[in-house]
């Protein structure tokens, strides 16, 4: 019998919830075995949720990337915030995500608050001996893992599956998101921006796609690079537009290996002064 239709089948929301660069995007996807969400060094990095489909003979799970959970005067990551907890709202399960030698802090003790069940997974546990954290008898089980190293996935598969509930799988089974190629494109330029650039360049940085042309050959994308501050923008075009041609070329490399064929990429520079202040702009470009 297919999973759909299985006796005993189970499916259902799993939220990936943690504080910022506390190994969610990377968790992902390990799960997965695919390279969905954009990952880098630095917190913050992720900032709209992101679903990613899970299919066993038994069971289907809905996984939700989430942004950082943290405190913050600013708008822009207050809406950030606000999106991982109306997924964590929504969810069947809730896997909070705490770095292994990471300290536990406000962060952690909101999520631990939600209601059950949680799973609290420890990460990146290749660093070394776990710290202790207060109240794990509160949690429905406390699980170990390396992204990375790929210890403890399938422990952890095991005990989110668990708490599903029975129902038949909503999507196909070689359904991996429901995340656009475009936005899945300009999360790509964006993570280049992330690694290459340094200080707030970044964190005020967006991608917006104006167009995009496919054949069965190629793909030609005109984009803009959105920054805040007109000095942002001459970092980002740099001496002779070195700068930008550098992002240019790896953009347009990792691009290609997503698409499985030739990418085109037109890349300018824009100031779009203060975006991350507004509201109806923070919409538009995908994050809200």
């Amino acid at each position: 019998m297919t999973p759909e239709t299985s006796p005993g089948h189970r499916c259902g929301v799993v939220a990936l919830l943690g504080r910022p660069n506390a190994g969610k995007s990377t968790l992902l996807n390990a799960l997965l075995g695919e390279r969905i969400a954009i990952t880098t060094a630095r917190a913050q990095t992720t900032r709209a949720r992101m679903l990613g489909v899970l299919t066993r003979p038994a069971a289907q799970l809905l996984l939700y990337d989430t942004p950082g959970v943290h405190t913050s005067e600013r708008r822009f990551n207050r809406v950030m915030t606000d999106s991982a907890l109306r997924v964590a709202d929504d969810a069947d399960v809730r896997l909070l995500l705490h770095e292994a030698r990471g300290d536990w802090g406000e962060a952690e003790e909101a999520l631990a608050g939600l209601p059950a069940p949680i799973l609290l997974v420890r990460t990146k546990c290749d660093t070394g001996a776990p710290t202790p954290v207060p109240g794990p008898d509160r949690f429905a089980g406390v699980l170990e893992v390396s992204a990375r190293r790929g210890k403890g996935l399938e422990a952890l598969v095991e005990a989110a599956i668990a708490h599903l509930p029975e129902g038949p799988a909503l999507y196909p089974p070689d359904f991996l998101t429901d995340a656009p190629m475009r936005f899945l494109a300009a999360e790509q330029i964006r993570e280049v921006v992330f690694e290459q650039l340094r200080d707030e360049v970044p964190y005020g940085s967006a991608v917006e796609i104006l167009e995009w042309n496919e054949d069965d050959e190629a793909i030609r994308i005109r984009a803009n690079l959105l920054v805040e501050r007109d000095s942002h923008k001459g970092i980002v075009v740099g001496a002779g537009g070195q700068t930008l041609k550098r992002l240019g070329t790896e953009a347009r490399r990792r691009l290609t290996r997503l698409a499985g064929k030739t990418v085109h990429l037109n890349l300018w520079v824009k100031t779009d002064r203060n975006w991350t202040r507004r509201p109806r702009r923070i919409r538009e470009l995908g994050y809200a």
